[in-house]
């Protein structure tokens, strides 16, 4: 596998990102890895993804974003797609997107926005920021009031952003194949976030909506003292999307 460090060029900036190039000279059907976090992300933190989708035969770019809030995500993995667009390494008819978290919101919002992806995946992200932050202040309130920071403010502080990133707002709007990961003892975000997204979606007319729940594992893919479930998160990433990207 080879490693290729770069920067994506966007309005807010150079922001630095890597792809993992699977064996063989392609062209590579390709992913593009949306971080988690409330910062601007680490390449390091989701080598273990770019490193899994390589061995399944994805190019993956994981990048990181412009600014400590998700405001501009949506646009910044559009950028990270006109770098493997402009590749001849890359097929360009067969692109994804996969995020974590936070990026697991722009995953979806970069499907919904962007033609060239074809499908997308979201793992652990809050579809309902309002009712997830007031839910979290019941019993992690120092984590609601670090998201508070992270998205600028309470819900009705700054309602206009919030709706901005409500993915129940991509009901009847986000058609694509979706797969939607969540474990089911994650304390961070509740996993009704996310069947309650996929929901919404099949409500919406979405078809071909997948949910993958995993039991006892938590926010961050761990299993108690099993340590990381990544393995697992990647297997059933890479074989929904041989299925969708075919």
């Amino acid at each position: 596998m080879e490693v290729e460090e770069l920067t994506l060029s966007t309005e807010g900036g150079q922001l630095p990102a890597a792809v993992f190039w699977p064996v063989g000279t392609g062209p590579h059907p390709a992913v593009v890895v949306a971080t988690g976090g409330l910062e601007t992300g680490s390449v390091d933190a989701y080598r273990w993804a770019g490193e899994r989708l390589a061995a399944g035969g994805y190019a993956a770019l994981v990048m990181t974003y412009r600014a400590p809030s998700p405001y501009s995500d949506a646009d910044d993995l559009s950028a990270a797609i006109d770098w493997l667009t402009s590749s001849s390494r890359i097929d360009a008819q067969r692109l994804a997107t996969w995020g974590h978290s936070r990026g697991g919101i722009g995953a979806l919002f970069a499907a919904e926005h962007d033609a060239r992806v074809r499908a997308a995946t979201s793992i652990c992200a809050p579809s309902d920021l309002p009712d997830y932050m007031a839910r979290l202040g019941a019993y992690f309130p120092a984590a609601r009031d670090g998201i508070a920071k992270f998205l600028g403010g309470m819900p009705a502080v700054v309602p206009a952003r919030y709706a901005s990133v409500h993915l129940l707002g991509l009901k009847g709007r986000l058609t694509k194949p979706v797969l939607l990961i969540h474990g089911t003892a994650d304390m961070r975000v509740p996993v009704d976030q996310t069947t309650k997204l996929a929901a919404a979606l099949k409500e919406g007319g979405n078809e071909n909506v997948r949910v993958e729940l995993m039991p006892g594992v938590g926010h961050f893919l761990e299993l108690g003292t099993l340590g990381y479930q990544f393995d697992k998160v990647m297997e059933v990433t890479v074989s929904w999307l041989n299925e969708v990207l075919r």
